[in-house]
């Protein structure tokens, strides 16, 4: 069984932009690289999870999204020959009302974080032991996510800080960023 470091995308590998549907608009977080570089070289998966509403609400297509990801992949191993295992997406968002909704993508769904599908499906791909395994995040989504599938949770005060109040929910450690995460990881491993 691997151990893995799961990973937010937007305001945790990169910095956060409200609805990002642009690879332009992509910029990385200053830590980011060093910190997958690190997580890359300690011998953990490092697996994206991302809500991508922006799919749901028409703003971009999946295509889109799979292409602002390979430009994520392409700045972290530019910056540091850092990389990702995987990425899971979810495209889906179950709020109606929006102009331009696509209706395929308005639906409840079991990847969606806080829920854990794309945790399950990294599991069985990649053969995760949960309990040693790790989900860093900014939002109370990602702490709430982690701690559904048992995880070990840190959240971070770099997007949105946790801000989001979306669940009462306190995560297993804190640290500033993305390389302040990972140094705790690697020092609870020793």
């Amino acid at each position: 069984m691997k151990k893995c470091v799961f990973l937010d995308r937007d305001g945790t590998i990169n910095k956060y932009k409200e609805l990002l549907s642009k690879k332009e608009d992509l910029e990385l977080e200053e830590t980011a690289a060093a910190a997958i570089k690190r997580i890359n070289d300690n011998g953990y998966l490092c697996i994206v999870l991302t809500n991508q509403p922006v799919i749901a609400r028409n703003l971009c297509t999946f295509d889109d999204v799979l292409e602002i990801n390979e430009e994520l992949k392409r700045m972290l191993y530019k910056a540091n020959r850092a990389y990702l295992d995987d990425v899971f997406i979810c495209p889906h968002h179950p709020d109606r009302g929006y102009p331009e909704e696509n209706e395929e993508f308005k639906v409840e769904c079991e990847c969606r974080k806080p829920k854990i599908g794309m945790i399950k499906e990294a599991q069985k791909k990649y053969e995760i032991d949960l309990s040693g395994s790790y989900l860093i995040g900014d939002t109370t989504i990602d702490v709430q996510t982690g701690k559904n599938a048992g995880l070990k949770t840190i959240l971070l005060n770099t997007g949105l800080k946790g801000t989001d109040k979306k669940f009462e929910v306190r995560p297993d450690l804190y640290a500033e960023n993305l390389i302040g995460a990972v140094e705790l990881i690697l020092k609870e491993g020793e």
